[in-house]
């Protein structure tokens, strides 16, 4: 049985598909043209009619890729008998015209063929090879494809659009899926094949619905959105699309709303803070977001992190001040891409470094150090964008050494130079500050030069004058500490003139010595007045005549009391000397003497106390000598001699305490005991009055313990040996142990015996 695959007409009504549909399988006598079949239901693929086969691509083919992929890549071929391929490439003759050609050839070469049997079986075998291969090409070549990017879809049947549809779904791309939609879409919706085909568009708009997740989650949402409104209106997925795009946006707002929280975190250099936020990328329903972006993002924090590191040093080397310090701050704060989200902060840090140079050059020409001030200035960078203020500043550092010269002339100079800069400049203020600021200068000039003219006349009255005239200039305008010091210097030679003559008159009376004559010179001095310009100098000799009133009024106490003590009567002079009261001329000599007396009496009567105590440490009475030199109090002048003697008592007390302890632990006898008492008795210092003692003990404990160790080697010589070793090497026996030990060990070599130990 053979099948049908010429392409028959296809009406578009219901009944002549159904008709169609009752013709399975036809004659071969009923096959038309090679080509689609007549109908096959949709449940059943096209591509199952066909097989794959090598079939030779046409030059359509071969420049037609969607005609190649049609025809070749899925490559579908019809399955058919010889009769199927007779019936569908027939070859039609003209009969008689052959017919003809034939009876005249035959008639031609009829008498020219050869009789030879050999040639006819030749010719025989030949001919009928030719007729079977001919015969097998024939049954074996393939019916062509129906090539679908060149089909004139308006005239094409329906099953020819549901197949090459299904050949356009196949490739999975947007495009493709909805070209097969609408090549089986615009079939009438009373179709015969109407539910495969809704069933197929169904299939086909939620892949396209899938396919437009896919590329949301590869990040790109305004295509995804596209390609979801693209999906055909009549479909249930259209549905789907509104709620999902609702769905897709609402997840990627919310992602743009982390990333960008975290980003507004790293511009405070809140680094923690960003990285706590850009974890929750991970929780956001898009792998871009989850894996792209949130790399991307800790990535970012890393940068961000150096970025902080940098614009905290710079900050901290600006707050340190200096020329070298600012260069160093900028340029870390240079070192910040634009790309950072610190490039903000950096660039505001620049510009304030930049501003802090200003202020540095300014302080440096405020000190009057132009040449200092324009090297700051041309080292300040272009990108702190402090070009214009630099500009300015050069400009008014020329006008400002202009002012300098002090002159009406040259303050007018520096003014004119000044107002040359421009209301829309960034130091237009600062220049009107300091045009104002040289205007009241040459005001104040002028008044203090009128007030020098007036002063060089030198009587007081021209002086006041001058007072009076620089009196005029405030002390905050620009020459108003000029003006004081001035006014300072014209005051004191008043002053100077009027009270010099009460101080020479007070001069002259306290030369003649006496009490009264001092007391007047001390009545006249005090006539200058305190402030005034010999105030000083009158004070200090009032001082000095006062200090001899009370050195003529107070001597003759002193010297008695001097005469007292001298006789050695100290309590008597100590009371007469206590008169002189305190703030008098002698009472600090008196005081001084007081002293002397006083600890000269408490020497006398201390002295016999501490030199008891000396002698009871001599008896070796450490603890009563303790007891005798405690009773010297604290404010008595041997106090310290004695404390220091007590320190020394306790000390020795406190070694011969650690000698009787060892003296007491070598009384048990044993080795070990006596090396007990060897080591304590080495505690003792080198310096203390105690140590020959010990260095005594020490020595004939040793030796003990070698006799022990002697007689131990009569039955233990291993043990001798150990007790030997013992004796520390600051001993005296330590040498003769030495020896000794030598001495068992060679005789254990020569003639080893066994060991006894006895209990």
């Amino acid at each position: 049985m053979t099948q049908n695959h010429g392409t028959p007409d296809y009406p578009s009504e219901a009944g002549n598909l159904d008709k169609a549909q009752s013709q399975a399988k036809p004659p071969a006598s009923q096959s038309g043209r090679a080509g689609i079949p007549a109908f096959v239901p949709l449940s059943q693929p096209y591509t199952s009619l066909y097989r794959q086969s090598a079939v030779p691509q046409s030059p359509e083919a071969r420049t037609n890729p969607e005609y190649s992929a049609s025809s070749t890549a899925s490559s579908p071929s019809i399955s058919t008998s010889a009769s199927s391929i007779a019936s569908a490439a027939p070859i039609e003759l003209p009969l008689v015209t052959e017919f003809d050609d034939a009876t005249n050839s035959r008639s031609r070469f009829s008498l020219q063929f050869p009789k030879n049997w050999l040639f006819w079986g030749i010719t025989s075998a030949v001919a009928f090879s030719g007729l079977g291969i001919i015969s097998a090409m024939t049954l074996f070549r393939l019916p062509s494809l129906p090539n679908c990017p060149a089909i004139f879809w308006p005239t094409a049947s329906a099953s020819l659009r549901i197949y090459c549809a299904q050949l356009s779904a196949e490739r999975r791309t947007v495009e493709d899926l909805l070209k097969a939609i609408a090549l089986v879409n615009s079939l009438p919706e009373n179709h015969a094949l109407r539910p495969e085909i809704d069933r197929n568009i169904e299939a086909w708009s939620k892949e396209i619905l899938a396919l437009a997740d896919e590329t949301f989650q590869q990040g790109d949402l305004d295509k995804a959105i596209a390609t979801a409104k693209r999906i055909p209106n009549n479909t249930e997925a259209a549905g789907l699309v509104t709620q999902q795009i609702k769905d897709w946006q609402t997840i990627w707002a919310n992602a743009e709303a982390i990333y960008q929280d975290s980003i507004d975190a790293l511009k405070q250099q809140d680094l923690r803070k960003a990285f706590s936020i850009a974890t929750r990328l991970l929780g956001v329903d898009n792998d871009f977001w989850q894996t792209t972006k949130y790399r991307e993002l800790n990535t970012l924090i890393t940068v961000t992190r150096q970025d902080s590191d940098k614009l905290n040093k710079a900050k901290g080397l600006a707050d340190q001040g200096g020329l070298d310090n600012l260069l160093a701050a900028i340029k870390l704060a240079e070192e910040v891409r634009s790309s950072s989200p610190l490039a903000a902060r950096a660039q505001q840090a620049i510009a304030d470094f930049g501003e802090a140079m200003l202020d540095l050059a300014q302080a440096t020409l405020d000190q009057r150090d132009y040449e200092g001030a324009l090297a700051v200035v041309q080292q300040i960078p272009a990108r702190a964008g402090v070009q214009d203020e630099v500009k300015d500043f050069r400009s008014l550092a020329e006008a400002q050494v202009q002012a300098w010269g002090g002159t009406t002339d040259d303050i007018q100079a520096a003014i004119s130079r000044a107002q040359r800069i421009e209301r829309d400049r960034p130091l237009y203020n600062k220049a009107q500050q300091l045009i104002s600021y040289w205007q009241l200068e040459i005001e104040d000039v002028q008044r203090l030069g009128s007030a020098r003219q007036l002063a060089q006349g030198g009587s007081l009255g021209d002086l006041r004058a001058a007072i009076a005239e620089a009196s005029l200039i405030p002390s905050f305008n620009p020459r108003g500490a000029e003006a004081q010091q001035a006014i300072n210097e014209w005051q004191t030679t008043i002053e100077t003139a009027e009270d010099r003559p009460y101080l020479d008159r007070a001069m002259q009376l306290a030369s003649q010595g006496d009490i009264n004559s001092l007391q007047a010179a001390i009545d006249e001095a005090r006539r200058i007045g305190h402030g005034r310009a010999l105030s000083e100098e009158a004070d200090t000799q009032i001082a000095a005549w006062r200090g001899e009133i009370q050195r003529i009024q107070d001597q003759p106490l002193l010297n008695r009391a001097r005469l007292l003590a001298n006789n050695g009567n100290l309590v008597e002079a100590i009371d007469v000397a206590g008169r002189i009261s305190s703030g008098r001329a002698l009472y600090d000599e008196a005081q001084s003497d007081i002293a002397d007396w006083s600890a000269q009496m408490q020497r006398s009567q201390d002295q016999p106390v501490l030199d008891l105590a000396r002698q009871y440490a001599r008896q070796g009475n450490l603890a009563q000598a303790i007891r005798v030199a405690e009773q010297i109090s604290t404010e008595r002048v041997l106090y310290d001699e004695a404390q220091a003697e007590i320190q020394t008592w306790r000390g020795q007390f406190s070694e011969r305490d650690r000698l009787q302890q060892a003296y007491s632990t070598a009384n048990a006898g044993t080795p070990a005991m006596l090396l007990s008492a060897i080591q304590l008795a080495n505690e003792v210092p080198t310096n203390d009055s105690v140590r020959a003692e010990a260095n005594r003990m020490i020595s004939q404990w040793s030796w003990r313990i070698l006799e022990m160790a002697r007689s131990q080697a009569n039955y233990d010589v291993a043990g001798a040996i150990a007790t030997a070793r013992s004796i520390p090497s600051y001993a005296e026996a330590y040498a003769a142990a030495q020896q000794q030990i030598q001495e068992w060990q060679q005789r254990g070599r020569q003639s080893p015996s066994p060991r006894v130990r006895l209990e």
